[in-house]
């Protein structure tokens, strides 16, 4: 069949995809497609249904470009929050041990992770535990895929196949920690430990929310005495430890065009329940609408949550 020119466009975008990630296989699975297929489709000889196939194309590259489009946030900046927990992991990964980072919900912390593995990632793994993969064995496997070590049926295995892909002076950064389980606490101390024991060191960094904290520290900290003892680095993050320059990093265009009012009104954004995160999807969305005045935040904010009208009410006096 004769293909149309967005058709060849969307192949040649396939092929600029394919380089920038490094093979067609790669490209063609981050789309969801058959990289076969479109070679197939490219020499002429694909039996199946070709409209099909550049159907999926074309909407992926639609997508992406109308995504390019929109609001972008900035990939890391070094908040005052941000840096702490960075420099947390920094310091457990130099000195091994075990270290705990909680805090509230979208203040800096996964950013903060994910900006330091960027930079270190020969000696650092990030495993983020979802409520499907809490347990031992669902940990110990999330692990291994990360650093390449063969699965095995049995827990204990696992732990071995793992134990020999580790080395002295990595750091395990565990996000989302507060869904582990007692064992999966435990399991991942004795990585720590085991390294410890030879007289080298092996972080061991767990991120997340009140949750696990309150676990460690609270009513049933008797349970978790073991890791209690060996926790010697503990970061405590809230919401209201968001500072006003945080704010003038995170929106360099509203600092850019001094426009103070808007600034604090997202600094009271981001030290309520919603966070840094809640002040980033709230500006973007203003932005996108091309009203990020205060006026404008102020109708997102009413329009996204209800719950924004107490901080609105509370700040009426920046419109006088």
């Amino acid at each position: 069949m004769e293909l149309t020119s967005t058709q060849k466009r969307a192949l040649e975008m396939f092929d600029q995809l394919a380089r920038s990630e490094g093979s067609a296989n790669k490209a063609a699975a981050k789309i969801g497609i058959s990289s076969a297929a479109i070679s197939s489709i490219k020499n002429g000889t694909y039996a199946g249904n070709v409209e099909n196939q550049l159907d999926k194309l074309i909407a992926y590259f639609n997508t992406k470009a109308a995504a390019a489009d929109v609001y972008q946030e900035q990939e890391y900046v070094p908040t005052s929050i941000s840096a702490a927990a960075f420099e947390t992991i920094r310091t457990c990964k130099i000195k091994g041990g075990f270290s705990l980072i909680t805090g509230h919900a979208g203040i800096g912390k996964t950013k903060a992770v994910q900006e330091f593995h960027r930079q270190n990632p020969i000696d650092s793994i990030v495993v983020t535990v979802n409520p499907c993969c809490k347990s031992t064995k669902s940990l110990l496997k999330l692990i291994a895929l990360q650093l390449g070590a063969q699965l095995a049926a049995s827990t204990d295995d696992l732990w071995f196949n793992v134990c020999a892909k580790l080395h002295d002076g990595m750091v395990i950064i565990i996000d989302e920690g507060q869904l582990l389980t007692y064992h999966g606490l435990e399991t991942v101390r004795s990585f720590s430990d085991y390294f410890a024991d030879r007289g080298q060191t092996l972080g061991v960094a767990i991120v997340g929310n009140n949750g696990i904290r309150e676990r460690i520290e609270g009513k049933t900290k008797d349970s978790y005495r073991q890791i209690n003892n060996r926790t010697w680095q503990r970061r405590y993050f809230e919401t209201k430890d968001v500072q006003y320059h945080d704010i003038e990093q995170l929106f360099p265009i509203l600092t850019a065009e001094d426009k103070t009012k808007e600034l604090a009104f997202l600094h009271k954004v981001a030290q309520s329940a919603e966070g840094i995160r809640g002040a980033v999807r709230l500006f973007g969305n203003a932005y996108d609408a091309e009203a990020y005045d205060l006026e404008g935040l102020a109708n997102m904010a009413k329009f996204i949550n209800a719950a924004f009208a107490e901080i609105i009410q509370t700040l009426s006096m920046l419109w006088e």
